[in-house]
């Protein structure tokens, strides 16, 4: 073992008033401003209202999803388009607060100009103008408002966070009232390059932008773009939705499972499921029966009354999925339910990045509430999920939710909400925060904490739609910054990072541990459970060149994650194969490799936490047979292969290691013992090449 040197000195940090993990600055977000009302004619404000109202001017923004289109004034320059949010119900926000916030999209020259129609309503005539359907439409449900539409992931250009908004009354001294005037600040994108899906945001806003913008009918409005005095292009807003935003959820059903069901609500107005939890955030999430499949056939090989491994899952989802499923067509996720068994954390999120991040999330209903995962289960404690209907469906909305790139509320302010872990919901309702034991499951809160539903509906596109930004990637990986998390001495917490081995060719998968221990004389709370699957740990790899890497894990296990205390001289320890993640190879170079282990929590409503590192190099190839070993595993399809722990159905990964497997045999039986292939006795030492016949 190499063991390799830890950091547990002070630092200060300085938590966020809301104790939720700050966003590194390169996530943009929206803040809560307030509409304000523009200089008050002469007339006092009884004679404004009247006159607005004789005038038929209401240009206030109505909550809800509008288009967006902006044409430049620039010769040559691309239209954008895309959505704009205006959230006037976002918790906390206040009754006269709102969060605004957009996101813009590269409109190709060939492509139509959008239209605000989504179908042509009753009485439309070929060639005929939108204001004469509208006049001959017979019915309102005729005129057919458009859905929130979808633009490819490779067109994003810019994320709006509204920063200020004005409304200016009907009659005013210069003769420019019943406007709105809205301030944007606007972040442009670097697409990601080399095989990643995080692209970059700048730390400070592109440019500052205001929309002039005055209603034409409807909630349609038109207006300009100015940015400082000069008017740079022109913009046009229709609204399209109540929603903030649009995903379709497509839930398959292996044969032996149970899906989750609606269930009735607390107040015993109806039936809460998928859709009525996601419209809490602003979301209009899409059940989309017609896909969704029942009674399917497990992978082969695989039990399906036992533990999924994660290739077991992907290889369900692969084949069972809507035929022709675009991400750039349709926000889409995949829940897969499947029996399981106890003990299985009850779901996880299996697709880090495995083809594109974030595709699915699984579910477990033979799963379900067996006491060592919490004294306050009540009456669901030994029971499976699918006899449970509230908290199956809870635990089920969890897991498509972390598809949908939301972490959990941070455990000091961890309640009776979707994101709060399972056994730590039972332990708010249960314990001394609520009262007696007993309320779990039927107290179960089908909604969302205020951070989580802000940043799902104002987070930027990228970060949250499926096949954008990989779980968790909108956290830092690396060591925290003073400002970040308070750290603990060495005679409080001890905090030891090794690797299995300190040199390692290339191509080489690797095993690096990392243990805690409570070096002081009291008992210290800590995450039960240190697994970067357990979202307690980051990691990241630094190579020569000081270029800074996370290294994200295939799955997201995490139902069971707590925090628990430790006793003096007591420890915890876990480990992770490092080779491929969501952010590509970490050890794709020779060279010297620092890798750095960060396990943060909350204590008291303060970020706090212990960070190491060790070092690991990597041997350069020093003959044909160990650039030939190394080319063949650097294929991203073998880094998939590793990070689910070996996955027959990805054909290709499969191909090159039985060529690796055999290459090597046929080396290695007249070869001397110092010139064994190094990277296939890694992959055979964990486990990781095929069987001869599959």
């Amino acid at each position: 073992m190499c063991d390799c040197g830890s950091s547990t000195a002070e630092a200060g940090a300085r938590p966020r008033p809301d104790g939720a993990d700050p966003l590194p600055p390169d996530v943009p977000d929206a803040p809560v401003i307030t509409a304000e009302r523009g200089p008050a004619s002469a007339a006092g404000a009884a004679d404004e209202a009247a006159s607005a109202a004789g005038s038929g001017c209401d240009p206030e923004l109505r909550h809800g999803c509008y288009t967006v289109t902006i044409r430049p004034r620039q010769p040559g320059a691309r239209l954008l388009v895309g959505t704009l949010r205006v959230d006037r119900t976002a918790p906390g926000a206040g009754p006269d607060g709102l969060i605004v916030s957009g996101d813009l999209y590269r409109r190709p020259a060939a492509e139509p100009a959008p239209g605000p129609l989504r179908a042509a309503p009753a009485g439309a005539r070929p060639g005929g103008s939108v204001a004469a359907a509208v006049s001959r439409a017979a019915r309102p449900s005729d005129l057919l408002p458009p859905a929130i539409p979808v633009h490819p992931r490779n067109r994003y250009h810019a994320y709006l966070s509204g920063t200020r908004l004005q409304v200016l009354p009907a009659s005013t001294a210069d003769g420019t009232g019943c406007q709105v005037s809205l301030s944007v600040d606007e972040f442009r994108y670097t697409q990601p390059t080399g095989g990643s899906f995080r692209g970059t945001f700048p730390h400070s806003p592109s440019r500052y932008l205001r929309f002039v913008l005055h209603r034409v009918h409807g909630t349609r409005y038109e207006g300009r773009v100015m940015q400082g005095g000069a008017e740079v292009g022109t913009v046009s807003l229709t609204r399209v939705s109540d929603f903030l935003r649009r995903a379709v959820l497509e839930i398959d059903t292996v044969a032996g499972a149970v899906a989750p069901q609606p269930v009735p609500r607390a107040d015993g107005t109806g039936m809460d499921y998928f859709d009525t939890i996601y419209a809490t955030a602003g979301w209009e999430l899409v059940v989309d029966r017609a896909e969704s499949q029942t009674d399917l056939p497990p992978p082969p090989g695989t039990d399906p009354h036992a533990r999924w491994s994660s290739a077991a899952l992907h290889a369900a989802m692969t084949a069972a999925r809507k035929p022709g499923t675009d991400l750039d067509a349709e926000w889409r996720t995949h829940l897969l339910v499947v029996p399981a068994t106890l003990g299985c954390d009850r779901g996880k999120m299996y697709d880090m990045g495995i083809g594109v991040p974030r595709e699915g999330a699984a579910s477990f209903s033979d799963d379900g509430y067996p006491p060592g995962d919490s004294p306050f289960f009540g009456a669901a404690e030994n029971r499976l999920q699918r006899d449970v209907p509230r908290a199956y469906l809870r635990s089920a909305t969890h897991e498509v939710t972390h598809a949908f790139n939301q972490i959990h509320t941070p455990e000091g302010l961890a309640d009776n909400s979707i994101m709060t872990p399972t056994p730590t919901v039972a332990r708010v309702l249960g314990g001394p925060d609520s009262g007696a034991p007993g309320v779990f499951p039927d107290q179960i809160e089908l909604g969302f904490d205020a951070v989580v539903r802000n940043r799902l509906a104002h987070l930027p596109d990228p970060v949250v739609r499926p096949g954008g930004w990989p779980f968790d990637s909108w956290r830092s990986a690396g060591a925290p910054q003073a400002s970040d998390r308070s750290l603990f001495h060495e005679d409080e917490l001890r905090f030891e990072v090794s690797a299995e081995e300190e040199r390692v060719p290339l191509g080489a998968p690797v095993t690096v541990s990392w243990r805690v221990t409570n070096t002081s004389d009291t008992e210290l709370t800590v995450p039960l459970d240190l697994r970067l699957e357990a979202l307690s740990a980051t990691m990241s790899c630094r190579d020569e060149s000081r270029a800074e890497r996370p290294v994200r894990p295939s799955e997201i296990s995490c139902d069971n994650a707590a925090l628990a205390p430790l006793a003096p001289g007591a420890s915890r320890e876990a480990s992770h194969r490092v080779f491929w993640s969501s952010e590509g190879f970490a050890l794709e170079r020779p060279g010297r490799h620092t890798v750095t282990v960060t396990v943060g929590w909350s204590a008291g409503g303060v970020p706090v936490g212990v960070t190491g590192s060790c070092e690991i190099w990597v041997d350069w190839p020093t003959s044909d047979a160990e650039n030939r070993d190394a080319a063949l595993v650097l294929h991203p399809e073998v880094g998939h292969w590793v990070a689910l722990g070996g996955a027959p159905h990805l054909a290709t990964a499969a191909e090159r290691l039985r060529a690796l497997d055999g290459l090597a045999a046929a080396t290695e039986a007249e070869a001397s013992p110092g010139e064994l292939s190094r990277v296939a006795e890694a992959f055979r030492r964990h486990g990781l090449m095929p069987g001869r016949d599959g």
